[in-house]
């Protein structure tokens, strides 16, 4: 693992100390809402995206005792996933690396996060680990998220975790919006229809909506696509280019995206596996 994914696979701990002090509260939740299913098309959860860089005394050792402190602590029964970024291009908007993690609410999040601001063992696991990397959690972003599409109808994720993604803001064009996205969405879902399925190695979309408490830049929306391999992610795009036909001018007609921000990437918590990492 690179760098820079490693410093979003260390960020991750920052929620698992603010679930310490959430233990005592969630000791009695029943045991299904610590192996949340994915298989929520349609469903509407709350993601953040969380900057971080790494410190001087950064190492591929240093974060695997972060790591291993986190899934000591245990995990948060409304954390239902989390992801780590590494920039793969040197035109991406920013230069950081991030980590997202799904919740079901911002209310979930907000408590999680007020718990480890106020929570002794969270102040001193930072301490502790401060020179290892440095988040910026006042700037984390929230987002409405759906899959429109179930994240494995093309096959399961990769075994090792890695996989490549693309991120591409988009504004809605002039008298444009929310129904005309939904049309779009149901074009590209017929065009992913149309593709052989046994040609394809995994892939999944997912689309990041704004949300009214978020200073977004006039960004409407991200469009998220998520490939096996860097090498597949071009193959798709290649495809994509030559025969989106409808569902292409479809979504040009409606948003404007700009060139999309790519990352090498990592999942870090999988709801329905709690022991990959």
């Amino acid at each position: 693992m690179n760098k820079l994914i490693m410093v979003g696979f260390a960020l991750l701990t920052l929620a698992a100390c603010s679930e310490v002090e959430q233990e005592a509260t969630v000791a009695s939740a029943p045991v299904e809402l610590q192996t949340a299913s994915w298989d929520a098309v349609g469903e509407v959860f709350y993601n953040e995206f969380i900057p971080c860089t790494a410190g001087p005394d950064f190492s591929q050792e240093s974060v695997d005792s972060m790591v291993a402190e986190w899934r000591k602590g245990g995990l948060a029964p409304d954390l239902l996933g989390a992801w780590g970024y590494a920039p793969a291009s040197d035109q991406n908007q920013f230069p950081n690396g991030w980590w997202e993690v799904t919740w079901p609410s911002k209310a979930a999040a907000d408590a999680v996060w007020a718990q480890w601001a106020e929570n002794d063992d969270a102040k001193a696991w930072s301490a502790k680990y401060e020179s290892v990397m440095v988040c910026d959690i006042p700037s984390k972003y929230g987002w409405d998220f759906s899959f429109p599409r179930a994240p494995d109808s093309f096959g399961p994720s990769p075994e090792s975790g890695n996989f490549a993604s693309a991120f591409f803001a988009c504004s809605f064009n002039e008298g444009k919006g929310a129904d005309d996205l939904d049309a779009t969405v149901s074009a590209y879902e017929t065009w992913l229809d149309g593709l052989d399925a046994e040609a394809i190695s995994f892939y999944a979309y997912g689309i990041y909506s704004a949300r009214p408490e978020t200073e977004t830049n006039g960004v409407d929306f991200f469009w998220g696509h998520f490939h096996e391999s860097m090498e597949a992610m071009r193959l798709g795009s290649e495809g994509w280019e030559a025969s989106g036909g409808a569902a292409k001018a479809s979504l040009e007609a409606t948003a404007t995206c700009v060139n999309p921000d790519i990352y090498n990437s990592k999942t870090f918590y999988d709801p329905t596996n709690p022991d990959f990492s």
